[in-house]
């Protein structure tokens, strides 16, 4: 749906929004991934009689865990795959504060009738 006020251009945008603007379209851009999850690290008990598990050496088990239509989805990440998925949730967190950052300052434009 296109917006019925007219752009500002970046020009007019005060310097603080400039800088948050670009670093999002950086993170963007940057064609890192973005993946909306958490990560979940779990332990436990295989049950084999002589396992390492069952002198108190848990097996550990890494999970992507998200929610998706009112439902948890959970996905075992094998460690071969871990830093990227990491990288994903961290770049996706970080997209996300920054969109945070410029949500409040449009949220103290309006308070302040700067619009």
């Amino acid at each position: 749906m296109p917006s019925q006020f007219p752009k500002v251009p970046r020009t007019k945008l005060a310097a603080a929004e400039r800088e948050l603007r670009s670093r999002l379209t950086k993170v963007i851009h940057d064609g890192g991934g973005l993946l909306r999850a958490t990560l979940s690290v779990r332990e436990k008990v295989c049950g084999k009689p002589n396992c390492k598990c069952t002198r108190g050496e848990k097996h550990v088990a890494l999970y992507l865990v998200s929610k998706q239509d009112k439902q948890v989805r959970q996905l075992f990440v094998p460690a071969v795959l871990e830093p990227r998925v990491r990288a994903w949730v961290d770049e996706y967190q970080h997209v996300q504060d920054l969109v945070e950052q410029i949500s409040e300052m449009y949220w103290e434009k309006t308070r302040t009738r700067e619009i």
